[in-house]
C-alpha cells in the first residue's frame, strides 16, 4: 500500500510540495520542490508522478534507488562524515559535483568516463588514480548511508609501463637550473633541493621560514597534514638573500610572478604556473622529457643515492607509504653499475 502526505504551498505564482510518502513499512521524506505549476490541479499531478517514481524505486530495490539518487546526493554523507575530509578531497569532490554531480549513481561508471574526457585528459596517470580513489570512496560511503547497495564499479585507467628515467645527470641539472628566468629559478630551487611540490613552494609564506632552525613549515599540503622540512644549504642561502632584499618581512608570500603578483593556487584544478617557464628553460638547456613535477623524482633519487634512508625521504616528501618510494625513485644503470663494483 502507498500513502502520500504531501503538503502544497504557493511561492509567488508557482506551487511547491513537500512531506512524506509511505510505501509499505517504509516512509520517505520529500524535501520541498517546485512543481513548476501555477494551478493546484497541475501541481497535484506533478506530485503524484513523484510519488509514483518513489514507489517504483522501492519496488526496484537498491538498484532502483541508485537510478533515482544523483552523484551529488550520494556525496553528501561523505562530505559530512565525522572528522571531515582532507582539503584536497573536498576540492576534488567539488569539481566532480560541478561536472557530473547531476548524473545518477547508477550512471556513475559512464559519468566517470565523461569526466576523464572532459577534465582528466590533462592530468597525469598518478593524478587520475588519486581522483578515482576519492570518487570511489565518496560513492562507497554514500551508497552505504543511503541504502543503495554496492556502489557501481569505476574502471581504473590502464597505464602503460613508464620506463622514463625522471632524473638528470649533474651537468644537465645545473644547466637546466641556470636556464630558468629569474622569477621561476627561485621557487624551482626548492623543488630541486627540497623535493617540494610546485604549489608548496609558490605559496610559501615568510611566516613559515625559520632561519634559526633552517626549516620550512608547509601548512597546506596534499595530504592535509602540516609538514616541516629541513632547508638545503642552497635553499637557505637563496631565501636569506631574498629575505634581506625584501626588507626582512615577517609575513607575506616569498615568491611573486614576473608581474609582481602572487602565483595562482591551482591545486585540485590542474595546470602549473611554472609550466611555461619550465618548457622554455628545458628548450634552452637541451633537456627533454622532464616535467616540472619530475624535480621531485630527481630529488628523491639523489637523496637515496647520497645515502639518505627511506624513512627520512618519506618524512621530507610527505609520504605515508613506502610504495611511493618505488614509484618515484629510479636509478640509472650507470649508478647501479658503480654500486655493483663496490660489492666485496
Amino acid at each position: 500500500s502507498t500513502e502520500m502526505a504531501l503538503h502544497f504551498r504557493r511561492r509567488g505564482e508557482v506551487w511547491h510540495a513537500r512531506g512524506t510518502v509511505r510505501v509499505g513499512r517504509e516512509t520517505f521524506n520529500v524535501s520541498e520542490f517546485s512543481t513548476g505549476s501555477r494551478s493546484r490541479a497541475d501541481a497535484e499531478a506533478v506530485a503524484a508522478a513523484e510519488e509514483a517514481r518513489i514507489r517504483q524505486s522501492v519496488l526496484d530495490g537498491p538498484a532502483g534507488r541508485a537510478r533515482a539518487v544523483t552523484i551529488a546526493e550520494a556525496f553528501e554523507p561523505y562530505l559530512l562524515r565525522p572528522g571531515g575530509i582532507a582539503p584536497w578531497d573536498k576540492t576534488m569532490v567539488s569539481d566532480l559535483n560541478e561536472r557530473i554531480g547531476h548524473r545518477s549513481v547508477a550512471d556513475a561508471p559512464a559519468a566517470w568516463q565523461d569526466w576523464l574526457r572532459i577534465r582528466g585528459h590533462a592530468l597525469s596517470p598518478a593524478s587520475v588514480a588519486r581522483w578515482r580513489a576519492t570518487f570511489v570512496a565518496a560513492l562507497n560511503v554514500g551508497c552505504k548511508a543511503l541504502g543503495l547497495g554496492p556502489s557501481p564499479a569505476i574502471q581504473t585507467v590502464k597505464q602503460r609501463p613508464d620506463e622514463r628515467v625522471a632524473h638528470l645527470h649533474d651537468v644537465e641539472r645545473q644547466r637546466l637550473l641556470a636556464a630558468y628566468n629569474p622569477h621561476a629559478a627561485c621557487p624551482v630551487l626548492l623543488l630541486a633541493y627540497g623535493g617540494l611540490r610546485s604549489q608548496e613552494a609558490l605559496q610559501l609564506d615568510w611566516r613559515d621560514v625559520d632561519f634559526r632552525a633552517r626549516t620550512l613549515r608547509l601548512p597546506k599540503t596534499k595530504s592535509g597534514r602540516v609538514r616541516t622540512v629541513p632547508m638545503h644549504r642552497r635553499v637557505d642561502a637563496l631565501l636569506f638573500g631574498l629575505w634581506h632584499a625584501a626588507g626582512c618581512p615577517t609575513r607575506g608570500l616569498v615568491f611573486l610572478s614576473a608581474k609582481g603578483k602572487p602565483y595562482s593556487d591551482t591545486r585540485g584544478q590542474g595546470g602549473n604556473p611554472l609550466a611555461q617557464a619550465h618548457e622554455t628553460a628545458c628548450a634552452a638547456a637541451g633537456v627533454t622529457d622532464f616535467r616540472v613535477h619530475d624535480w621531485r623524482h630527481d630529488f628523491a633519487t639523489r637523496f637515496l643515492t647520497e645515502g639518505g634512508d627511506v624513512r627520512g625521504l618519506m618524512q621530507i616528501m610527505g609520504w605515508s607509504s613506502p610504495r611511493m618510494v618505488a614509484r618515484y625513485v629510479t636509478y640509472r644503470v650507470e649508478h647501479l653499475a658503480a654500486v655493483l663494483q663496490r660489492v666485496a
